[in-house]
């Protein structure tokens, strides 16, 4: 598809500093994002690989077992402006689009293009943006005003966002050093999601940032969504109870070192059916900080609901991951976490 730059942000030029992995200063950062029609593959084991092992393998239960694999349009992450090379991502992202990385008193230019059939767009929740970088499409019913001009960018065309990791956009006080957003196309918001058209952006505390802008008091972080998609108008066939896009334990990567310290950001997304209470077996979790801390191993989300917990993974073996709802579990929305044996060699 013949891709056309329609809107360009101009740029300023703000130092950056440092090396490796040390703070830098506020600076400007680059993702080149399409949008691309696909095929995912809720389960593409095949399998229920919870519930059953290699030796006595199982199929995904009905209504599941041949309703797996749908058309979906997702956020992919390119290397430069080519929109050539498309940038490989962590498995256990699944189906969710890139994370975008800032830390506070950052500038993130996302560079979209809008390979896929229909007209889509990216709208960050938590930065700080104006009007034509809003990502949004709808009338001021106040005012009057018009869509911003990124609101809608059509098949083959560009937009350059232009948003700002403010000191509201990252954690407040008594939240870890990074806290986690959403973005997603916003123009028939509920079909667009159910597409594939979400993603996590990543904002770490002002001076607590490696040069990815990771934060330097974890070792790990992870992001999981929890989201009944809708592919099918409600049938039953069609609910994909999901983890990152994954049914039944087909959700893999979530693996750790023993002793390192671990930030899981947790997010829900869908209508009256997700309510989630994502639960971890084997250790317990802590959220907030200083005086705000609470001890806990399941939290709750709604729809659009976003927060974030840490673990000392200090208990090796292979746990349980999943949404307590008794519905949920037995739809599939279930996984399981990994604590390696430190290597001493």
């Amino acid at each position: 598809m013949k891709i056309n730059k329609i809107w360009k942000i101009p740029l300023l030029s703000l130092a950056v500093a440092s090396m490796g992995d040390l703070p830098v200063k506020s600076q400007i950062r680059h993702y080149y994002i399409a949008a691309e029609d696909s095929v995912w593959d809720f389960a593409p084991s095949g399998q229920n690989l919870v519930h059953c092992h290699e030796a006595a393998p199982c199929a995904i239960p009905e209504p599941w077992a041949d309703s797996h694999r749908f058309p979906a349009t997702r956020y992919i992450r390119y290397t430069d402006g080519t929109f050539a090379t498309p940038m490989p991502q962590p498995e256990w992202l699944g189906i969710l689009g890139p994370v975008i990385r800032a830390e506070v008193g950052d500038t993130v230019i996302v560079h979209f293009c809008n390979k896929a059939e229909g007209i889509y767009g990216m709208h960050p929740h938590g930065l700080r943006y104006t009007k034509e970088n809003e990502g949004a499409h709808f009338f001021g019913a106040n005012s009057g005003s018009l869509p911003g001009a990124g609101s809608e960018v059509m098949p083959g065309q560009c937009f350059d966002y232009n948003w700002v990791a403010d000191q509201d956009s990252g954690p407040a006080e008594g939240e870890p050093s990074s806290k986690v957003w959403w973005y997603h196309s916003h123009i028939h918001e509920s079909a667009e999601t159910n597409k594939g058209l979400l993603g996590p952006i990543i904002v770490t505390r002002k001076g607590m940032a490696r040069r990815d802008g990771s934060p330097i008091d974890v070792d790990r972080e992870f992001v999981t969504a929890f989201f009944v998609f809708d592919k099918l108008g409600g049938e039953e066939p069609g609910l994909m109870h999901s983890i990152n896009g994954y049914i039944f334990g087909n959700l893999k990567g979530l693996v750790m070192e023993n002793g390192q310290k671990v930030r899981w950001h947790v997010l829900g997304m869908g209508n009256e059916v997700d309510l989630h209470t994502p639960h971890w077996h084997g250790k317990t979790l802590k959220t907030g900080r200083g005086g705000a801390e609470q001890r806990t191993d399941l939290v709750q989300l709604l729809p659009g609901g976003m927060m974030t917990a840490d673990m000392e993974a200090d208990n090796p073996g292979e746990w349980l991951y999943h949404c307590h709802v008794d519905d949920h579990i037995a739809a599939g929305m279930l996984t399981t976490y990994l604590i390696k044996e430190r290597n001493r060699e």
